[in-house]
């Protein structure tokens, strides 16, 4: 099977707000050596922005691994954002082959991941800026922003959107095009130093241990409360007896995570999340396609639910569309400890 969703191209502004809140993961540089087998089409890659024009692209739909193989078993390089631009080089099965144009290297990906766009900036192909200070700090987003190609306020060179609240490893400070400060990230993205704060992410960690406030209301057994005012906290309770309480991450305007009494209506230990089975477009805005979502449990009929979140890391903020995503931990605690039939009481 080829790439499914290349009919239709999608927007910069769309991809851009369609991947707010993602797993923070860019390309690093990756192998050239890798041999290509045959495969159904085979195109060079392309170095250079002029090159680039008369390329074929594509940018990923969701958390998508790179691979050294067309083999869920090969070796991983890295997994890249939603959005991350990529040029087509061939296909062979369910796989496509691609080049990374920032980590300047090749790799295998699931075509499904992939979903037709145009060339990236020049801003792609240009070498980044030497590093000025080692950070080595993980840091938190305390202002909207965007992740960046390269360390530049330009439209081309912005990446993906991310919300307040999200986690970034910073590895360096460095002086931007606009003769600003800057921090690269260990996974090769660029965010602006201001909306970066080392205080705020040593202190809102969804790990902290933080007493729940007073619910609202209870229930009898075992229930669940969920508190969305930020940062949002979900406590499990057993009667009046708070259990085991977590940050996690709540819905987005404008699919905000829905209040009232709610009960877990059904459970799947693995699933793959897919937009259009919601009415929205893999490749539209606001669209996405993620495998793996583990200990999903559905407390709606559209689709609300909690699960493991591996995309984000905004525990506590907005950057979801309606799900209560919690990390492994979290979410494997709760598989075993609710079931079929737990309440959830959910409110401000």
């Amino acid at each position: 099977m080829g790439i499914v969703l290349l009919a239709g191209r999608v927007p910069r502004a769309a991809l851009l707000r369609r991947s707010r809140g993602g797993a923070l993961a860019l390309a690093v540089a990756l192998s050239l050596t890798l041999v290509l087998p045959a495969l159904a089409q085979s195109n060079a890659p392309a170095t250079t922005a002029d090159q680039a024009a008369t390329a074929k692209w594509a940018v990923t739909l969701g958390p998508a691994a790179l691979r050294a193989q067309p083999d869920d078993g090969s070796d991983q390089f890295t997994e890249l954002r939603p959005g991350y631009p990529l040029q087509i080089l061939g296909q062979q099965g369910d796989w496509t082959y691609v080049y990374n144009p920032r980590g300047k290297g090749t790799a295998y990906l699931h075509s499904d991941l992939l979903g037709a766009s145009d060339p990236p900036s020049a801003y792609a192909y240009k070498d980044p800026p030497p590093d000025e200070e080692a950070v080595s700090q993980v840091g938190q987003i305390v202002s909207d922003t965007s992740l960046a190609l390269y360390p530049s306020p330009a439209d081309g060179a912005a990446l993906t959107d991310i919300d307040t609240g999200a986690q970034v490893q910073v590895a360096a400070r460095v002086r931007g095009e606009d003769g600003g400060d800057w921090y690269r990230t260990e996974d090769g993205s660029f965010v602006r130093s201001e909306a970066v704060s080392f205080a705020a992410a040593a202190t809102d960690s969804q790990s902290v241990a933080v007493a729940p406030t007073a619910p609202p209301q209870t229930f009898e057994g075992r229930w669940i409360d969920v508190d969305l005012s930020e940062p949002a906290r979900l406590t499990a309770y057993d009667q009046a007896t708070p259990v085991r309480s977590m940050l996690v991450i709540k819905g987005r305007i404008p699919r905000a995570t829905p209040t009232g009494v709610f009960s877990i209506l059904r459970r799947v230990a693995n699933e793959t999340m897919d937009s259009s089975t919601v009415g929205i477009p893999r490749n539209g805005p606001g669209g996405y396609y993620l495998k793996n979502v583990l200990y999903t449990q559905y407390f709606t009929s559209d689709g609300a639910s909690l699960h493991y979140n591996y995309w984000s890391s905004n525990f506590g903020y907005a950057g979801s569309h309606g799900c209560l995503g919690m990390s492994y931990d979290d979410s494997a605690w709760m598989w075993t400890w609710a079931n079929v039939g737990t309440r959830l009481s959910i409110h401000y």
